[in-house]
């Protein structure tokens, strides 16, 4: 049961968001997790929250493969890092037409470091890093943007609680988003619960975004902007052998602004290797 609590599973949300528990990874240890996240929106969260439809009756269709990956640089240092490459397409309704658009390749790199200060009762670890673009083409006349274009710096306090003797655990984070260019910084915080039978484990999550700016006064069809982001998860891992998982989670969008609506289908397969 340690081995599972120990590398409590990440959240993908738009491929954008990244969560993992406050648990560091054993020296030469490592969890790789590959995941494909498809999402169909065919609405909006508008700059007051209000749920709309797309501009032109349209539906956004995002699909992305996304990489996660632990490495235990020491027992308490662990390095963490994620990347997406995405398929978005944006079809829409015009006077002339229905006009499709579409991009795909690489999003951000997810690159930090999580150094574990406590490991019991509580474990209390730190993050800092960063998100950096991995040369895509930034157009803001694009309804789908890759991503920003530009670096990103966080750092991020993790908490985490085994719930022994019952086979279960507690984690969340909270943080603090530095947007370079002309997006605001922003607050982020996840909690996670999960509880394990046999070669299951049952596992819910809400995370959510909120900016320190106006939101919605600047973006791009809810992809890329000042955004407030509310996402509620269920989901499940199989243990297929010591060393493989499944997992299948439900990501749900509940509220926001600026950003738009939907639930994605998230399925990975994790290979994990916990020295001695």
């Amino acid at each position: 049961m340690s081995s599972v609590i120990s590398v409590c599973v990440l959240c993908l949300g738009l491929a954008s968001t990244v969560f993992a528990g406050a648990w560091t990874q054993k020296q030469k240890g490592y969890y790789l997790k590959i995941a494909a996240n498809s999402l169909e929106s065919r609405s909006n969260y508008d700059t007051g929250g209000v749920e709309v439809p797309k501009p032109g009756m349209g539906q956004l269709t995002d699909f992305n493969l996304a990489a996660y990956v632990e490495y235990g640089l020491l027992d308490r240092l662990t390095l963490v890092t994620a990347v997406p490459y995405k398929w978005l397409s944006d079809e829409r309704s015009f006077d002339t037409g229905i006009g499709t658009e579409r991009t795909w390749g690489f999003g951000d790199l997810d690159l930090r470091l999580r150094w574990q200060l406590k490991d019991r009762p509580l474990v209390i670890s730190v993050a800092a890093g960063g998100k950096i673009p991995l040369g895509y083409h930034v157009d803001e006349e694009t309804r789908v943007p890759l991503g920003t274009g530009k670096v990103d710096g966080n750092i991020r306090l993790l908490l985490g609680r085994s719930l022994h003797p019952v086979p279960g655990y507690l984690t969340g984070e909270v943080g603090y988003r530095a947007r370079s260019g002309r997006y605001s910084p922003e607050i982020f915080y996840a909690l996670e619960a999960g509880w394990a039978q046999r070669a299951f484990l049952f596992k819910g999550y809400i995370s959510g975004v909120r900016t320190l700016g106006a939101c919605g006064a600047m973006g791009q069809t809810g992809l890329v902007g000042d955004q407030n982001i509310l996402k509620a998860s269920p989901g499940v891992i199989y243990r297929l052998r010591d060393r493989v998982e499944l997992s299948l989670d439900l990501i749900h969008i509940v509220s926001g602004c600026n950003t738009t609506t939907g639930t994605t289908l998230a399925a990975g397969i994790t290979l994990k290797l916990q020295p001695e």
